[in-house]
C-alpha cells in the first residue's frame, strides 16, 4: 500500500505530551535555522568566514530543515519520523548539551521532545495510528 503524498492527520486524538513534542520539534527546527542565520550574520559582519563557521552553518541549516520536515511527518502520525527524530535528537543535542554554550537551551528542548515522544501514551497512540507491519513467515 502506497502512502499518499500529503497524508491526512489521523482521527485518533493526539496525547498531550506528544502534541507538545510535535510543537517543540517545529520550534527546534526554527531555532536551528535562526542560530545558523545569526551565525552567518555574525561572521559576515566580521569578514572572518572560515571553514568551521561555514560547516556549523551548514549543520544548523540541515538540522533545522530535518527537524521541520520530520516534525511535520510526526504531526501526521508517522512512526518512522519518531525514530528518526530520536536519532537526530541524540546526535545533535548531546554535543550541544555537553558544550554548555549558547545552544544548551536548544539541546534541552530537543532532549525533552525525545523523552515526550517515548512516553507510554505516545507509544499507545503510534500502535493505533501506525502499527508495525506483521512479520511474514517464509
Amino acid at each position: 500500500m502506497k502512502k499518499p503524498l500529503f497524508p491526512r492527520r489521523p482521527d485518533e486524538p493526539t496525547p498531550g505530551g506528544l502534541f507538545i513534542a510535535q510543537m517543540l520539534w517545529l520550534l527546534a527546527g526554527v531555532l536551528f535555522l535562526g542560530f545558523g542565520g545569526f551565525l552567518a550574520y555574525e561572521h559576515i559582519q566580521d569578514s572572518a568566514l572560515d571553514f568551521g563557521a561555514i560547516a556549523l552553518m551548514i549543520f544548523f541549516a540541515a538540522a533545522g530543515l530535518a527537524c521541520c520536515v520530520l516534525g511535520y511527518r510526526l504531526f501526521t502520525g508517522d512512526r518512522a519520523a519518531r525514530a528518526q527524530l530520536s536519532w537526530l535528537g541524540l546526535i545533535t543535542a548531546l554535543p550541544l548539551l555537553l558544550r554548555f554554550g549558547r545552544y544548551s537551551l536548544l539541546a534541552a528542548i530537543i532532549m525533552f521532545s525525545v523523552a515526550l515522544m517515548w512516553m507510554p501514551a505516545s507509544n499507545k497512540y503510534f500502535k493505533i495510528v501506525d502499527p508495525k507491519p506483521a512479520k511474514r513467515r517464509r
